[in-house]
């Protein structure tokens, strides 16, 4: 290396005020200490230029004992010295046989200079020092040596303070003020460490712009890290120091001794108040006591009765609903023959079908007391024609409780049309565009956000080749109010064009059993309390990962009692099915299917 560049180096010397604390603490002062003349080849030959950042530079230097307390001057003189006794050229001038130069360990020695001599550099390598031990005291050697333990602790860590002069810890006889003064000193400690001897990766070594500023992005964030690992080891030490401390132990002892005197100066003066407040407090504690007891005594005693009462009622409930079954099943015979007397077309089975679903809504239904009176109702009929007649009005009536609130339906009544409604009404929207804005209003209630843009994105999303408005929505939902007789007799053709196609059966399908025709019926509507028992069994009987699903379906069906596993899976696709068309066709018209 030239004389101009050794020349370049900025000299290091350590805080004045640190070689003070560090004369005061036993330290030799750097310039004091003799440079070692030790002869290091030894060690110099077992390095390897490959991993030169395992090094110990300073023993590289022949500087081991000095390490931080060497100057810039103590550096440039054992790097001379070694460059006079180990360099390649002055080896060889005494015949040693150097093979490779650029994997002699003289590349040690100059990689050891050039991190010492540059300033910044040493700063870098000194803040991580490995051979160089990190104190850290522990709790035991705080609590047996507090001061000559802490110290030492304070001393190296106020080498590397950000704000100097740095406060020391004192002796057991300092003021108060200097000890608090001290504590908020440390407790905002931030250091000076550079742990950017520690990179992983060189940044010099991205190939471009972006992958230089991403290696410097991530040492960036990991020299952080560390320096903020550094501050709460700090932050940690100050704590234990804080809460061991026996100055402030002792200005708490007195403080607190201070306190409870005046604590029991009140005492005295309060004590027989207080005896008296007991006293009362007492008598009134025995009050409520029997107070709440009798009330938890009484709350007992209806809980019981109430117990009592579901029990009779369950087991009333489950007689009237046997009851029920053998009076439709057993001594009407599922009411087969008046059935099949009104409709010849019906096969028995259909009728024996529609018994057993008629009987389930009615125990559904039907309260234990209207349960009880519609079986003695049966019971005190003359025949079969006439229970039957008592059964389809009581199953007409339960079928109209069960339906759900909304718009209503095509079965129910509504005022003569008028026939400019009627005409203008026919003229654009068919019977399938009706029957689905019946479904969108039934859907999207009032309160909805954009309700009838939604109701029409509903309907031109069901409709193909339809652009239907929001106030197109709105009219003709108040035209069927006001038309509905028309609806009504569309609804009436509907239902006997799709009767007239389902009585035309074959032998073959005459013949199938029961079973099968559960199966089959699937588009007989659901009642609401068919749909919350389905809510209730889906909640009840999660997925299992280790269950078929045959298996979970056939369960929710048993808890429904009126449906099929298949139609109770049919069922969920089809509500599945329904929310996502929901969620569309708020989606189209911007509204937030959360907000709604």
């Amino acid at each position: 290396m030239s004389r101009r560049a050794l020349k370049a180096v900025v000299v290091y010397n350590p805080h004045p005020h640190i070689v003070l604390f560090r004369e005061l603490a036993g330290y030799k002062n750097a310039a004091a200490e003799d440079i070692s003349d030790e002869d290091n080849t030894v060690y110099l030959r077992t390095l390897d230029p490959k991993d030169w950042r395992t090094n110990d530079h300073y023993a590289v230097l022949n500087l081991k004992k000095q390490r931080y307390r060497a100057s810039d001057e103590d550096i440039r003189k054992q790097y001379r010295q070694l460059v006079l006794q180990h360099h390649p050229d002055k080896r060889r001038a005494r015949g040693e046989n150097i093979k490779d130069i650029s994997h002699d360990y003289f590349a040690c020695v100059t990689q050891a200079f050039e991190i010492l001599g540059n300033s910044s550099k040493r700063h870098a390598y000194d803040s991580v020092d490995p051979f160089l031990p990190d104190y850290k005291p522990s709790l035991e050697e705080i609590k047996k040596d507090f001061f000559g333990t802490l110290n030492i602790f304070f001393l190296e860590k106020a080498r590397w303070s950000k704000h100097q002069p740095t406060p020391f810890l004192g002796h057991g006889q300092s003021p108060l003020e200097a000890v608090y003064r001290f504590y908020d000193f440390w407790e905002g400690y931030e250091t000076t460490k550079d742990f950017s001897f520690l990179d992983e990766e060189d940044k010099e070594k991205g190939e471009d712009r972006e992958a230089r500023r991403y290696i410097e992005r991530c040492n960036r964030a990991e020299r952080q890290r560390r320096r903020n690992e550094e501050h709460r080891k700090v932050h940690q030490i100050v704590d234990l120091a804080r809460s061991h401390d026996p100055r402030l132990l002792a200005a708490e002892k007195a403080a607190r001794e201070a306190k409870e005197a005046r604590k029991r100066e009140r005492l005295e003066a309060i004590q027989k108040r207080r005896t008296e407040e007991e006293a009362r407090a007492k008598a009134e504690s025995a009050a409520a006591e029997a107070a709440r007891a009798a009330a938890a005594e009484r709350q007992r005693q209806e809980a019981e009765m109430q117990r009592k009462e579901r029990e009779q009622i369950k087991a009333l409930s489950k007689k009237e609903k046997k009851r029920l079954r053998n009076n439709c099943v057993n001594r009407w015979a599922h009411f087969v023959a008046p059935a099949r007397a009104e409709n010849p077309s019906v096969a028995e089975d259909a009728v024996k079908l529609q018994t057993l679903q008629d009987v389930d809504l009615l125990c559904h239904v039907l309260s234990v007391v209207e349960l009880a009176d519609f079986n003695t109702k049966l019971e005190n009929t003359g025949d079969v024609y006439e229970s039957f007649s008592v059964w389809k009005a009581e199953v007409a009536r339960a079928r109209k409780e069960s339906e759900a609130p909304g718009l209503r339906s095509i079965n129910e009544p509504k005022p003569a049309p008028s026939a400019s409604n009627s005409s203008e009404a026919n003229s654009r929207w068919t019977f399938e565009m009706n029957q689905l804005l019946i479904k969108a209003v039934n859907l999207f209630p009032a309160g909805t956000q954009k309700r009838w843009e939604v109701i029409a994105a509903y309907v031109n999303q069901h409709e193909k080749g339809v652009e239907v408005t929001g106030k197109e929505a709105l009219k003709q939902a108040n035209n069927i109010r006001q038309d509905y007789s028309v609806m009504k007799h569309e609804a009436n053709e509907k239902a006997f064009d799709s009767f007239a196609s389902n009585a035309k059966v074959s032998d073959a399908t005459k013949s199938v059993t029961i079973t099968n025709q559960i199966e089959a019926e699937t588009h007989r509507p659901w009642t609401w309390a068919e749909q919350r028992a389905l809510e209730k069994a889906l909640r009840e009987n999660p997925t299992r990962p280790d269950e078929p699903s045959t298996v979970r379906w056939q369960r929710i069906a048993d808890e429904v009692g009126t449906r099929t596993s298949r139609e109770c899976a049919q069922r969920y696709k089809d509500l599945v099915e329904q929310i996502r068309k929901k969620k569309a066709a708020m989606a189209a018209v911007g509204v937030s299917s959360k907000k709604w």
